[in-house]
């Protein structure tokens, strides 16, 4: 693929949240230079720091368009994302620092995948769904289980009664997040359903089979979980939507039956399970090292990934998401892993908020650095880098 048909990866940062407002772009190809409007920023591919972006204007990206803010990948780097800020020459304001990040990424993507033309695969709103759009599609539709699916699937987790507390000045709210590539490789390691579904019997011992997945429909009775408890479980809780759930996949199956009493009142089963197929593993060149779990950028697209894989697909028909049996599986696994990052968090004293994408959302007490580590390790968190350390000795900052 010749290298000047790849659109760069830029950063735009407006002065206010709206693209009719002036602002700050710079791209590690042209440098940094002002514009008047969303309206001026028409070439190359421009990552803003906007929650949402208007479809005309095609040259730019919400700030969800990585999964990742850029707010907060400027925090991984140690760095804060304000703009241009420039003292004694140097910029203070981390946009060079988060475009050598997005121009990183950049490269890894038109490397990792067979896109046929970069400006345009690359228009969907996140870079999971422009993946997903180029890797080959071999799950078969199962429209026997498609109500089941739906009510089995869940994203983000968000606990519904929180404590009263008041915190002081020192609080601060924290996502602790495993490795990006590590959680990526952990979720598509999940066995998948495979070869059909069938009404299953309502035996429990039956549906926990992990040769058999199964989807059931259940009662559940909150007999073993205090009310925080049963709060951090969050069934059904996501953030935006609320939506009582009835159905359940193997997975989260298992581990709410330690905290449960359940009922079952019908179920599905499929004939096998099987690992996800090798043309739809990460690509080599993301996954194909140990040593790329301390990429930012190469966790960054293994997230996206596996994200891809895990989203409702768009029925043109229906002009609704359909959801795949790949999306409740990988979802249900990614939530059993965040559900005990949640609770191993809880119990150290820490306000969970929500937890999801292989993190959780934690309000602390004021802490030591030293402390804040401890709780890292017991969430099975990656330690904050010590990019910012490095950053500022390049930068000059004392």
């Amino acid at each position: 693929m010749a290298q000047a048909s790849i659109p760069d990866f830029g950063v735009a940062h407006f002065d206010l949240n709206d693209v009719s407002s002036g602002g700050v772009c710079y791209s590690t190809r042209s440098g940094f230079r002002r514009f008047q409007s969303g309206g001026d920023l028409m070439n190359d591919i421009w990552i803003t720091n906007l929650d949402k972006v208007p479809r005309q204007l095609p040259s730019l990206r919400s700030n969800k368009f990585l999964q990742t803010k850029l707010t907060t990948l400027a925090e991984d780097l140690g760095v804060e994302l304000t703009g241009f800020k420039q003292v004694n020459g140097i910029d203070k304001g981390g946009m060079a620092d988060v475009a050598r990040v997005l121009n990183h990424t950049r490269d890894l993507v038109a490397t990792a995948y067979p896109w046929k033309a970069p400006d345009r695969d690359w228009s969907k709103p996140n870079l999971g769904a422009c993946i997903a759009e180029v890797l080959p599609v071999v799950e078969r539709a199962a429209p026997q289980v498609e109500v089941a699916l739906q009510g089995a699937y869940q994203s983000w987790s968000s606990p519904q009664m929180q404590p009263k507390l008041t915190y002081d000045r020192g609080s601060r709210m924290i996502y602790l997040r495993r490795n990006r590539l590590q959680h990526a490789l952990d979720i598509m390691r999940t066995p998948l359903p495979t070869h059909g579904w069938a009404s299953a019997k309502t035996d429990l011992d039956l549906l926990l089979d992990p040769s058999l997945p199964s989807l059931v429909e259940v009662a559940i009775e909150w007999r073993h979980a205090d009310a925080q408890l049963v709060s951090l479980i969050a069934f059904g809780a996501e953030a935006g939507e609320s939506k009582i759930r009835r159905w359940v996949s193997q997975i989260e199956l298992t581990w709410l039956l330690k905290y449960a009493r359940i009922t079952v009142l019908s179920a599905y089963s499929a004939n096998a399970a099987a690992p996800l197929p090798a043309q739809l593993q990460l690509p080599k060149v993301v996954a194909g090292d140990p040593i790329y779990q301390l990429s930012i950028p190469h966790g960054l697209l293994a997230e996206a990934h596996w994200a891809g894989l895990a989203r409702p697909v768009f029925n043109q028909k229906t002009r609704r998401g359909d959801i795949t049996t790949t999306s409740v599986w990988f979802r249900a696994m990614d939530r059993a892993i965040g559900f005990q990052m949640a609770l191993a968090a809880k119990e150290l004293g820490g306000n969970v908020m929500g937890y999801g994408s292989g993190g959780v959302q934690v309000r602390l007490e004021n802490l030591s650095v030293q402390q804040l580590l401890e709780v890292a390790d017991a969430v099975g968190a990656s330690h904050p880098c010590l990019a910012s350390e490095v950053v500022g000795r390049e930068r000059g900052d004392s």
